[in-house]
Parts: structure tokens; sequence; C-alpha cells
């Protein structure tokens, strides 16, 4: 994931547009100024929108599995490729394929299936304070300018609001600390978003990326970036299990279960504020000393 890529000039819900070129392929939007690094919560986010447009409608989407394969550039429009792999008497699969100069940069499989009644039970608790509780980022680290300025740089340009229980790992990092490989967050995007369900989910894709592997660096005490560890998402999965509005504070609870052999494997659990788990993400990404 590149937090160089984004702007903030645009909503989530803008920045992850699309048109429609035929049947099954798509095409997003490019971004102005220099060539960047493209933000892979985006591109997952769009690959979920393009799934969407070509399953059922009765049908919301349930899962999707991710895999991240060249860096995107953020001036150079991208293509997205639906295959309509199977449509069964309750479920939809499609495969998603997109596309920057002809080159494969991402790959996508996802599943859709129509709403019925089922046995219901979860693990997961909330066990954080709530937003409201909370302070806001600028009195949060009021007291550590740089991490400060890490974290108020890539919330406004994901167009993201944050609240932390705990401080992140990086930026404990920062400040020469070791964390427990956990780190929780609240977020919600600062836009309001349309109010349908395959939008939602596009949108809570967009969010579910940001942060996430960076729970397995806790422990270490290392930064990522350019002064110390080198991080990139290779794959990204998330199973939605019931509708949530990204633009309403959510809790991503997320655990950095291992990391070892130049990788990382983080699991997160995505809460509402009444404690349904509303979805479940796993992510597993490079982690490599400079």
């Amino acid at each position: 994931m590149s937090l160089e890529a984004v702007r903030p000039a645009e909503s989530v819900a803008d920045r992850l547009t699309l048109r429609r070129l035929g049947e099954y392929r798509f095409r997003g939007r490019t971004h102005g100024g220099p060539s960047r690094r493209s933000y892979g919560g985006e591109v997952a986010g769009q690959a979920v929108l393009a799934a969407g447009h070509t399953a059922p409608a009765d049908r919301p989407i349930h899962s999707a599995q991710t895999y991240f394969l060249l860096p995107g550039d953020t001036t150079v429009p991208t293509e997205f490729v639906v295959e309509p792999v199977r449509d069964g008497g309750s479920f939809s699969t499609r495969r998603v394929e997109a596309l920057q100069n002809d080159r494969v940069i991402f790959t996508m499989l996802a599943s859709f299936h129509r709403t019925e009644e089922g046995l219901q039970h979860q693990v997961a608790t909330l066990d954080a304070p709530g937003p409201d509780e909370l302070p806001d980022i600028a009195s949060a680290f009021a007291g550590y300018p740089e991490a400060l300025k890490w974290t108020s740089t890539f919330l406004d340009a994901l167009g993201i609001e944050a609240r932390f229980p705990e401080p992140p790992a990086r930026a404990q990092a920062m400040r020469g600390e070791v964390s427990p490989a956990r780190q929780r967050v609240w977020l919600r995007t600062r836009a309001p978003l349309p109010d349908g369900r395959l939008e939602q989910a596009a949108c809570l894709m967009y969010l579910s990326d940001l942060l996430l592997l960076s729970a397995t660096i806790g422990p270490h005490g290392e930064e990522l970036g350019d002064h110390g560890l080198q991080v990139a998402t290779v794959n990204h999965s998330i199973w939605f299990h019931a509708p949530l509005r990204a633009d309403d504070w959510f809790l991503h609870d997320q655990y950095g279960r291992w990391a070892g052999g130049g990788r990382g494997l983080a699991h997160g659990e995505i809460l509402d504020r009444s404690g349904r788990l509303c979805a479940t993400t796993m992510q597993e990404g490079l982690i490599r000393r400079r």
C-alpha cells in the first residue's frame, strides 16, 4: 500500500468511480500531479464495484481474495476486466483483473451470495472505548510531532477520520517503543457515501487495507518506510458478514498473527458501534529490512 498516491480533493466515493466500457469491462479514474504508486485499497475497492456491477442484484458480495502483482501508477488509467466464472442457485463468482499498459497489476476472486437466514453467533467482542470517548488526532499526538505529521498526512490524503484507543505501531516505533502485536482503530470516511450496499462494501474494502499489515511490526519496534522496513501488501482478503456503513464509525481490531521469512500475516475484525461483527480481514505482505 502506498499512502503517497492519494490527494485530499476527492471523497472516497469519487476515487472509486468507474466508467463502464462494456458488459464486463470498466475504467477507473487517473489522478493529477506527479506519477505515484497507487493506494492498494483504491484498486481493490474499484474491483469490488466492477465485479458487483456484473453480479445479480439480489446477491451482495460476501468475500473477496486479492493479490497485488505490480505497483500501480496514479497517472495511468486502470482497466478492470471481469470474468463471470459462475452463477449458481444462490452463489455467483467473479474474477477481476486490473490492467495498466496491458499488464495485470492486480487480481481478485469475489463471491456473491443470495441473502438468506441461518444460524448466528460471533466470538469477536467490542472492548474498546467508543470514538466519541477518544481524542482527535491532533490531541492524541500533540506531544509527538513526527507521529502527528505522519498520521495527519495519510488520513487527510485518504479522506478518512480515525480515532486510536492506543497509538498505532508505527507511531510507537517513531518514539523508540515496542508495542503488542495488536492495534485498534476507529475509522470512517469524511464525506458521506452512497446508500447502496455494493458501494458501501467497496468503500469498506478501501478502508480495510489501512494500517492492517503494520500490526505485525509492533513487537519489533521498527519503522515502516524509508527509515526502517520495506512493507508491501502481497494479498488481502475480506469476508463481509453484515451490512456496514463505512461513513459511520467502525472499529478495525487488528492482530499481527505472525512474522518471519520476510513476510508478515495480519488478521482483523471489523465491528460496528453496537459490537456486531460486520467483516473479517486477513492480509499477508512483504516485511523486509532495507
